[in-house]
């Protein structure tokens, strides 16, 4: 609903925002707006834009290049396939920060040292930039988003360009969006099962402005390279807001869930042993599960646009062969095969949790809890193998 709200903003106020060009006056100024993180997912990562503000014209105008239309036809599909379009918004700067207002979000600005020439280049392009035939662009989160539209138009309009005296954090992409996700720890789950280990390599200081609070920190330290001041002016605070506890319950975390699912499978396990009768119903929901996960994932590693989806060696204990697998103990007269896979799934699991740590990609702890589960339930079945194998050379 807020998107929506946020689109009609869009639509009703883009006239009154002025998209045909104009001459700024001597008191024109341009700023970058940085905005906090939020407590949604599509927020969780902050927000950052463009204001011209020329009091003189009475023009206060924000470029707000975070536009999308959850609406529109085949939107998860195509967000999944990493095809989602954003477009730039241009609307009054008070319909800008009465949302976050209303959202809670502390609002920060950074007036830009420019040229008369400069704020009017800006201005241009922007305004250019909005109309309905140029301001749809193919979003990309590392690469291509909000932050970074901010950053290159500035950059690209300042004479002789800018340089960065604050050093890279030395942080990976991952470790950089792990930072935004404790107060929404089953995001950071998923994260990390879709995020390959192409996001486990450092980030340079230009790819780590894809956050927003990154570019702030960075601006605010960087120099014109023409004369060596400062590219702006001390951050301001235009709203601060309330401080909010949105730490998830540790009751509610995904390593909680998993572990008490862990010991609950392990204890039925064991008690199935103990009868000789290990229930395979509970076999193929698990397998099956884990396939599905599998092939998911398979999907997003081949077919999806989005940066650093592939390699995915989540793809060495989700296993897309899982979900035949499950299939076939459906069927009685194949239980006697099936047996002898989880003789090597078991071994498998040993060694897909002896060699992740030599691996470049990073996994979450859930997912080794996971590996425990199945691996309790293949081992328990390759028990019983072998002592049939046994039985029968007896």
């Amino acid at each position: 609903m807020k998107l929506i709200k946020k689109l009609l903003i869009v639509i009703l106020t883009g006239m009154a925002a002025n998209v045909f060009a104009f001459q700024l006056s001597n008191k024109a100024k341009v700023s970058i707006i940085t905005c906090s993180p939020g407590n949604e997912m599509y927020s969780v990562y902050g927000h950052s834009a463009i204001r011209v503000h020329d009091p003189l014209l009475n023009y206060d105008v924000a470029f707000n290049y975070g536009i999308f239309d959850f609406s529109s036809p085949n939107f998860l599909y195509r967000f999944a396939a990493g095809q989602t379009d954003y477009l730039l918004g241009a609307y009054r700067f008070n319909s800008f920060l009465k949302e976050y207002k209303n959202d809670k979000r502390s609002v920060f600005e950074q007036e830009l040292n420019l040229s008369a020439q400069e704020k009017q280049n800006i201005l241009d392009f922007l305004l250019w930039n909005a109309r309905p035939e140029n301001r749809v662009y193919r979003y990309n989160f590392f690469f291509d988003n909000c932050a970074t539209r901010v950053r290159d138009v500035i950059a690209q309009n300042v004479v002789g360009g800018i340089s960065y005296t604050k050093g890279a954090a030395g942080k990976t992409l991952r470790t950089l969006i792990k930072d935004y996700h404790g107060k929404l720890p089953w995001l950071n789950f998923g994260i990390d099962f879709l995020v390959s280990a192409d996001s486990d390599r450092e980030a340079t200081l230009q790819e780590e402005m894809f956050l927003p609070d990154y570019v702030m920190q960075h601006f605010a330290s960087a120099k014109r390279n023409d004369n060596g001041n400062p590219i702006t002016k001390p951050v301001t605070v235009i709203y601060k807001a309330p401080e909010q506890d949105f730490t998830a319950s540790w009751l509610l975390r995904p390593l909680t869930v998993v572990v008490v699912l862990f010991f609950v499978i392990a204890f039925a396990t064991f008690k199935q042993y103990k009868n000789k009768r290990l229930n395979v119903s509970l076999d193929i929901l698990l397998f099956g599960l884990n396939g599905l996960g599998g092939l998911l994932l398979t999907w997003f590693t081949i077919y999806s646009e989005h940066p650093a989806m592939s390699p995915n060696y989540n793809l060495l204990w989700l296993v897309p062969v899982n979900l035949l697998f499950a299939l076939l103990m459906m069927r009685k007269k194949w239980r006697s095969v099936t047996s002898y896979y989880h003789l090597f799934y078991a071994a498998w699991m040993i060694v897909f949790v002896a060699i992740a740590g030599f691996l470049q990609q990073k996994f979450h702890p859930v997912f080794f809890v996971l590996c425990g589960i199945l691996f309790i339930r293949s081992l328990a079945h390759a028990v019983f193998t072998i002592n049939s194998l046994h039985k029968t050379k007896g």
